[in-house]
């Protein structure tokens, strides 16, 4: 689970302390609310796992074409050119649809102590070989590979797989688009690899989506997932910062601007937030505190979506103006987080580790 940033520790230390009488029982409004969080986060975890199979069955198919060449690629490419272009811009598309289901609930999904070991093998674990935040699982590839701790599924493995930025799983450079030329991410990938990472990514979305089937949640998860993913957006800032979209040279976040990533995660805190917390704040009597937080996680929001839309039109970010886009949108987070840790001392709730 994502640390707590410390520096937002002393509000929590500094808040009213709390008693039982000052947390205002459940109304229908929060029971509501959670109950559409749940909802939300049921029908896209779903969505997210009949991506993954989809993506896996497209992957296999590609695999199957090479196979039938006896693993010789530029004889596949003689002879089945066409059909292997196409696949793998379906197979690109797939992967897409994919992993913008997983970010628009990664905010809730990672937040949570029950889910955030799923974060960390599908999107945000490192590799075995780094000291913090492992994804903890093996992956055998189909030929029969133990992978042991290879890092999460959608940027470690897959995305440098077909995209091209993962130079031991090229195989043979091809004019995909046929213009011409062959320009980067033009080539055939490792179907070994990639089958594998797809099989992996079919395997633990279907056993996310069984997780939130048997979810109820609760008001303690609420606050919990608020304060512990709305203050990473600054590292993802960052991560975007460092990515090929900004002249990096990183072999993940090469598919798309990390900046829709971006979105997707603090929408679902923002979800989180209005539909599970704001009730418990307006019940209490906290509707100016309320209306702040309402209004910072629309300024926050409203960052993110000019960011992108100028990237969009083409303007060209330094790596100075990244950093100060990071810093601004820290500090509203860090704003937004201390003022709700605030109100969960305030209502006796327990911020889970």
């Amino acid at each position: 689970m994502r640390a707590l940033p410390t520096l937002l520790i002393p509000a929590l230390l500094a808040a009213p302390a709390a008693t039982f009488a000052d947390a205002p029982a459940p109304t229908a409004a929060e029971t509501e609310g959670l109950a559409s969080v749940r909802a939300f986060t049921l029908e896209h975890s779903t969505a997210l796992a009949t991506e993954a199979a989809a993506l896996r069955d497209r992957v296999a198919a590609y695999a199957g074409i090479i196979a039938a060449h006896d693993g010789d690629y530029q004889s596949a490419w003689d002879a089945d050119g066409a059909t292997l272009a196409q696949a793998i811009r379906d197979i690109r598309a797939n992967w897409l649809a994919t992993h913008n289901e997983y970010e628009t609930i990664e905010g809730i999904v990672a937040g949570l102590p029950r889910t955030a070991d799923y974060d960390l093998i599908l999107d945000a674990g490192n590799p075995g070989t780094e000291d913090d935040d492992v994804a903890d699982y093996d992956l055998t590839l189909p030929d029969g590979t133990e992978l042991h701790q290879p890092g999460n599924l959608f940027h470690t493995l897959s995305e440098p797989v077909l995209w091209g930025t993962n130079p031991d799983a090229v195989r043979l450079a091809v004019d995909l688009d046929g213009d011409g030329a062959i320009g980067a991410g033009e080539m055939l990938f490792d179907p070994n690899l990639a089958l594998g990472a797809a099989e992996g990514l079919a395997f633990w979305t279907a056993d996310l989506q069984a997780q939130v089937e048997s979810w109820e949640p609760t008001r303690d998860d609420a606050f919990t997932a608020v304060v512990t993913m709305t203050p990473t957006i600054g590292d993802y800032f960052g991560e975007w910062k460092d990515s090929q979209y900004l002249g990096g040279v990183g072999e993940s976040f090469v598919a798309q601007s990390r900046l829709v990533d971006v979105a997707g995660i603090m929408n679902g805190c923002q979800l989180m937030y209005e539909s599970a917390i704001s009730p418990v704040l307006a019940e209490a009597g906290d509707s100016g505190l309320d209306a702040v937080i309402r209004s910072s996680f629309g300024q926050m929001l409203d960052l993110v979506s000019d960011t992108h839309a100028r990237e969009q039109a083409g303007e060209s970010f330094s790596a100075e103006e990244a950093d100060a886009l990071a810093a601004e949108s820290q500090d509203i987070a860090d704003r937004i987080v201390a003022q709700v840790l605030q109100a969960a001392a305030r209502y006796d709730v327990t911020i889970e580790d």
